[in-house]
């Protein structure tokens, strides 16, 4: 799909977790057209510190309409969490390449870490419309960092959470819960979809590759242009029994698990 640079409004803006910012912007972009784990590239038109735009995965889309769902973690995400209801903003996007639907007949296992789930509940959303059978795990540091997980239920998908400090479902790490789920009653025909930390991602291709299943990873790696210039983002992918590098922004930030180099640190 050809990306296009837009004038965009903030029309609501929302606090979800601590530092973690939900917000409704405008949009013209055909929702048909974005793939699940694409992303937009956010720039604040009056600001020349920071000067780069921001990478934001498209958290949900509808006509008119776009939805990102960020954690603030520097001075640009900070700046935009600032921004109220009725500011000024531009979009570049869709980019990147998202994740695929699978065979029918196949169980969808999505992982989601912290903020990663913004990267996976257009997925959900899809699987579901076509009526897919859907297990979602949630997992986060505590209770008060699990996000999606009432949208995950209402969209008819099974929730399982896991919290590292206990406070709220299974007692530990997420990648974990999942391998107890497989372990326990390993279904037929499934795929893991995950997005979260890099060791997070590197434990759930273990566990994919442990119960013979294909696994696909969306990384977050930082970003410099978005546009595949820079080469700020790239990770060494193995394909036909070479490696190379592989920039996230274009050739991702979807990946089969099973082609990453995994030792890489973001």
């Amino acid at each position: 799909m050809n990306r296009h640079d837009v004038r965009s409004r903030i029309l609501e803006k929302r606090f979800l977790a601590p530092r973690h910012v939900w917000m409704r912007l405008e949009c013209d972009w055909d929702p048909a057209r974005v793939q699940p784990g694409q992303f937009l590239h956010l720039w604040l038109p009056e600001l020349r510190d920071p000067l780069l735009r921001r990478p934001y995965t498209i958290y949900r889309i509808r006509p008119g309409e776009v939805e990102i769902l960020f954690q603030v973690v520097g001075k640009g995400s900070g700046l935009l969490a600032e921004r109220e209801p009725g500011e000024r903003v531009h979009l570049l996007g869709p980019l990147g390449r998202g994740f695929a639907l699978p065979e029918p007949g196949t169980r969808a296992l999505i992982v989601g870490g912290g903020v990663g789930m913004a990267s996976l509940f257009l997925l959900i959303q899809r699987l579901r419309e076509q009526e897919f059978e859907v297990e979602v795990f949630i997992g986060a540091r505590s209770r008060d960092y699990l996000l999606c997980r009432d949208e995950a239920a209402e969209s008819g998908a099974l929730v399982w959470l896991a919290t590292e400090d206990g406070s709220e479902g299974f007692a530990g790490l997420v990648t974990e819960l999942v391998a107890q789920r497989l372990e326990r009653n390993p279904p037929e025909r499934a795929v893991l979809y995950g997005c979260g930390p890099t060791p997070m991602m590197e434990a759930l291709a273990k566990v994919g590759a442990a119960h013979r299943l294909p696994t696909y990873v969306a990384l977050e790696n930082r970003m410099g242009c978005a546009l595949g210039v820079c080469l700020g983002c790239v990770v060494p992918i193995r394909r036909e029994g070479t490696s190379r590098y592989e920039r996230v922004c274009t050739e991702g930030p979807v990946f089969e698990a099973a082609q990453v180099c995994w030792g890489f640190r973001i």
